[in-house]
């Protein structure tokens, strides 16, 4: 009995061994490109899906953000706004078509990420668009891409227009919020974005939800640049159930809690 006992101990080794190797082995060996997390300057991979190894490389890269993508000597410049690339990604915008893409990377000067995308079709290297901050490549046609607000994050959508392969934002109306805070100050929230008519007067210590947001009017600074937010509309709810509009530049000090940051 202890000799059968000692041998099911060891097979049941053996099989732990075996089954950690098989896990592990294809972790080893895979190309770390193909990880849409993992920034390279350098990469082997299958571009185009047709069962040959490609050479992609960055060169050239400058403060100014002027860099040199290649594909199998095949070369395309490009320059990023926000800063020197750091690297490229390799992603798969669509998993349904033969093509995976080169999304070329800089952190900008404070986490401004931005991205220039490129996609090889076996003879010639293409520019696809460009995105900033955050994007998520759900692998369907869509880039999804949030964006920091002051308080909130702003998520846009990129479809991938098959025909020329660009990618094309598609715009909305509102953004979704869903951020709370504590009036400390009454102001008034309007029947719409023109001011037309008062709906409620939040009270102090009440709590407000920040619904929705309009960012599409501009302003300007008394320096005269854009303003970036304190012009934006927000939809908010009282505690009492009613809706109503009111400009940030009208409210964020009249409320508290908001989750600042820059």
């Amino acid at each position: 009995m202890n000799h059968r006992a000692e041998r099911k101990r060891g097979d049941d080794k053996i099989r732990i061994a075996l089954f950690l190797l098989i896990v592990s082995v294809p972790r080893l060996f895979a190309p770390s490109s193909i990880f849409a997390d993992t920034l390279v300057t350098s990469a082997t991979v299958d571009l185009d899906k047709d069962g040959t190894i490609d050479n992609v490389s960055l060169s050239d890269r400058k403060e100014s953000g002027e860099f040199i993508l290649h594909v199998n000597g095949i070369s395309i410049a490009g320059v990023l706004t926000e800063g020197k690339a750091d690297g490229f990604l390799i992603v798969d915008i669509d998993a349904a078509d033969r093509y995976k893409e080169i999304a070329v990377h800089t952190p900008g000067p404070s986490d401004d990420d931005e991205y220039l995308l490129f996609w090889y079709d076996g003879k010639s290297l293409m520019d696809m668009g460009r995105l900033s901050r955050w994007p998520k490549f759900v692998g369907k046609g869509i880039v999804l891409v949030d964006g920091w607000m002051g308080f909130w994050k702003k998520r846009e959508k990129y479809l991938l227009e098959k025909t020329t392969r660009t990618l094309h934002r598609v715009p909305q109306e509102l953004y979704h919020v869903g951020a709370e805070a504590t009036v400390r100050e009454s102001f008034p929230i309007y029947h719409s974005r023109n001011h037309s008519g008062i709906v409620a007067r939040v009270r102090p210590g009440s709590r407000v939800l920040l619904l929705a947001c309009d960012p599409s009017p501009e302003c300007k600074t008394p320096k005269g640049e854009v303003d970036d937010y304190f012009c934006d509309w927000y939809l908010i709810r009282s505690v009492t159930g009613l809706t109503g509009w009111a400009r940030l530049g009208f409210f964020w000090n009249k409320v508290e809690g908001l989750p600042w940051a820059d």
